[in-house]
């Protein structure tokens, strides 16, 4: 396992590295002036022309050199999403399929872009390469620090109060380190607690665990725990740099509010719970089934489904800056989610509609890449659906009492006093497609109801939450330029709904705790919803057919 770990990393190393050079190298046709025809020629001399001046104060200066840098963070976030698949398809699908695809992949790459390789100046491109990163550096730095503040309170990797989910995912982390690949557990391994059950496959969404599986095979439990944490880091520290290069205003001050605006984001579930007094637990339970999380408690609670989510849609907000080279390779990327979060693939997929107007000749046509996606859809497609699908999804009316009153109460609390910022708007915010889809999902979103926990409206939730906090950001920042009258009400407003993530921060504060110990099994956790999702059927196809035997 250690070998095929090793030269899986260094060719996905090689391969981004290609691919950051070609990407260049399709923005800034100027440093290959010499080597294209005479119409590139003059494409290049107009963007030497549209050279901006030198003057810090510049804004037009400060928003040409983000053209790179975005395609840096999308490459960035590709890869982060594309890895642990291929670490899947390495330790769990036979060896002819794993060469097959990565073949057909690399092959495809390599077609369609070929003729951009060959005419590389690798010495020029990697000098503007250093140039263009200069700007941004000291973002990418301190969005980096305030991340590793946020995530020390998280409990990712045993670092932080470890609440009820820490505990089940340290338990699958602990198998793929432990066990070998697929994960099978043997009729008789969960004994008599759990009645008759036969010979059990663990058919779960874990790619966010693969890359530190790997590391703990090599260096043990404890080096898998902090692989885990500086993994989800670098998600963090990716997503908010996206989130940053999408709000265009510059200066050091927008990159703390950014950083403000997504970690304190939330609904005003704390100040309802404490006027009505529905429960004593922390006050995002308030409404139990209907749950609506705040960007803290979905990072500490679940960060496998809101970290790649974070990415993809800080890649849909700027995909109108991405290279068409990167543009090809998205759709790979939303495929790779199903082995993330398949429920927070639901979420997103309108927000891929919104954009297909502007890129479905790409994805639509036929392509080595597409070609590559497809195939991926299939069999990730195969794995998941291996699932025992033990919880059932009803409709929330039929099983809950004066269900429509709750509804009211809940988005009224959740979304809809916050959105009223949005009043004083810039009209540009609200005539945003994004913005109209999100809001729509977040009405629709409580109708339904899965499992013991409501993993549908949590899940799917995260995306439309997550836009709508990067509106909401935005919106306070146009206020506080053009009519600073009007902040007062708006910052109160978010400071209440500040209050509910501030409260989970305060919790974890409380009973912080660092420790690496050994989790306990998944058939420790006895027969219950938690142990039953994550159960698959052998003798499925993917099984059967696909998985390395």
């Amino acid at each position: 396992m250690n070998q095929p770990a090793g030269l899986i990393a260094m060719a996905i190393r090689m391969g981004m590295l290609c691919l950051l050079i070609l990407i260049y190298m399709k923005t800034f046709p100027l440093l290959n002036a010499e080597r294209t025809d005479v119409l590139s020629f003059v494409k290049a001399i107009e963007l030497k022309n549209l050279k901006p001046e030198r003057s810090p104060k510049s804004q037009s200066q400060y928003l040409f050199q983000r053209l790179l840098v975005v395609d840096l963070l999308v490459l960035a976030s590709f890869g982060y999403l594309i890895f642990p698949v291929i670490i899947f398809l390495s330790g769990f699908v036979r060896v002819e399929v794993l060469v097959v695809f990565v073949g057909l992949l690399g092959y495809g790459l390599y077609r369609e872009n070929r003729k951009c390789i060959f005419s590389i100046n690798f010495k020029l491109a990697i000098k503007e390469l250093v140039v263009q990163s200069r700007i941004w550096r000291g973002h990418w730095a301190l969005l980096g620090f305030m991340a590793l503040i946020w995530l020390l309170f998280s409990s990712i990797g045993g670092i932080g109060y470890r609440n009820f989910d820490s505990g089940i995912r340290s338990s699958l982390l602990w198998h793929l380190v432990a066990d070998s690949w697929p994960l099978y557990f043997e009729k008789g391994y969960f004994g008599n607690e759990f009645g008759s059950i036969s010979e059990k496959a663990y058919v779960y969404y874990f790619a966010y665990y693969l890359p530190a599986a790997v590391v703990g095979k090599i260096l043990g439990w404890k080096a898998a725990n902090l692989a885990l944490f500086a993994y989800s880091w670098l998600g963090v520290s990716l997503a908010l740099m996206l989130v940053r290069v999408y709000v265009r205003q510059r200066g050091y001050t927008i990159t703390l509010i950014v950083f403000t605006g997504i970690c304190l984001f939330g609904g005003m579930d704390y100040v309802f719970n404490r006027l009505l007094g529905f429960t004593s637990d922390r006050s995002e339970m308030w409404l139990s089934p209907l749950h609506y999380f705040s960007h803290t408690r979905n990072l500490f609670w679940a960060p496998q489904h809101c970290l790649p989510t974070w990415l993809i849609i800080g890649v849909i907000l700027n995909h109108r800056q991405i290279s068409p080279v990167l543009i090809r390779i998205f759709p790979l990327a939303c495929v790779s989610m199903l082995l993330w979060s398949p429920l927070c693939l639901i979420g997103i997929a309108p927000f891929i509609l919104i954009i297909l107007k502007h890129h479905w000749k790409e994805w639509m046509q036929w392509s080595w890449a597409n070609t590559a996606a497809c195939l991926l859809f299939i069999l990730l497609t195969s794995f998941i659906v291996s699932n025992d699908f033990s919880f059932g999804m009803f409709f929330a009316p039929n099983i809950m009492q004066d269900y429509w009153v709750q509804y009211c109460v809940f988005v009224t609390a959740e979304f809809l006093i916050l959105s009223s910022i949005f009043v004083f708007s810039n009209p540009k915010i609200l005539k945003d497609d994004i913005l109209i889809i999100a809001l729509m999902l977040l009405f629709v979103i409580p109708v339904l109801i899965l499992g013991r926990w409501n993993d549908w409206s949590i899940k799917l939730s995260i995306p439309p939450l997550f836009v709508l906090s990067i509106f909401v950001i935005k919106q306070i920042m146009w206020l506080f330029e053009s009519k600073k009258k009007h902040m007062v009400i708006p910052l109160f407003i978010f400071a209440a709904c500040a209050l509910t993530p501030l409260e989970e921060l305060t919790y974890s504060a409380k009973n912080y705790r660092i420790s690496f110990e050994k989790p306990p099994k998944i058939r420790d956790f006895g027969p219950n919803y938690i142990v039953w999702q994550q159960l698959g059927d052998r003798g499925s196809f993917f099984f059967r057919y696909l998985a390395r035997q």
